[in-house]
């Protein structure tokens, strides 16, 4: 080892020089290599740090994305499910008035400006149909209820038959009971044979069944009652 004052020659284990007695370095020079491995391993070691941040931040956004998704999609399915539900119970007070019997003709029509609503205690009392002369003429039931319950809504469905073979659909219709407590129904077609058959249902507002009551008829012309 050279003393950096003089340039005499010392040993490598000298403290001092051994001519001007010089304070000599005997520390030992850095390991370049080792220095290089522990910088390369800081930097792993950032990366590695780097690595994990952003896979945690990947993962929390999913999470927050699934969440989103998730809530708005409940939150639809909600809507639809109540949509659908309040579809329904206005549906089920619909009454398909497109086919067969329908209510009377105006000179028929109830005195009574006033609906009220149907009564769950009306019965069929009695009543009574007509034809015409021909096969080709429409039929009229009659149907008794009662005075007390003029003015009140009902449904009526009639099924018409012959020989056992239906004539009509027997569609839904709504009626109002007129002031002396009849309900005047007319067949929506004529028919090519006379009715031998009739079942009559009467049903409240609602659509629920109060009564019914089934007729055999002659296969003729005229007013038939039951």
């Amino acid at each position: 080892m050279k003393c950096p004052n003089c340039q005499s020659e010392n040993s490598d284990t000298a403290k001092f020089c051994k001519k001007c007695g010089t304070a000599l370095n005997t520390e030992p020079a850095p390991n370049s290599h080792e220095s290089m491995v522990k910088s390369m391993n800081e930097h792993k070691s950032q990366n590695n740090n780097t690595k994990i941040i952003i896979v945690a931040l990947v993962i929390v956004a999913v999470v927050l994305a699934g969440a989103f998704v998730y809530m708005f999609t409940s939150g639809n399915s909600a809507s639809n499910s109540a949509n659908h539900a309040d579809s329904a119970s206005q549906n089920t007070s619909k009454v398909d008035t497109s086919d067969d019997d329908e209510p009377a003709t105006a000179s028929k029509t109830s005195d009574s400006s006033s609906s009220k609503s149907s009564s769950s205690s009306m019965t069929i009392k009695g009543g009574s149909f007509s034809t015409g002369s021909a096969d080709a003429d429409k039929t009229y039931a009659s149907i008794n209820v009662g005075k007390e319950h003029a003015g009140e809504s009902v449904i009526v469905q009639i099924f018409y038959s012959r020989d056992g073979n239906s004539l009509n659909n027997g569609n839904m219709v709504p009626a109002h009971v007129h002031d002396d407590g009849y309900l005047y129904i007319t067949s929506a077609d004529a028919y090519l044979y006379y009715p031998d058959y009739a079942t009559i249902k009467l049903y409240d507002s609602n659509s629920n069944l109060l009564d019914t009551q089934s007729v055999s008829l002659a296969a003729t012309s005229g007013t038939q009652t039951f």
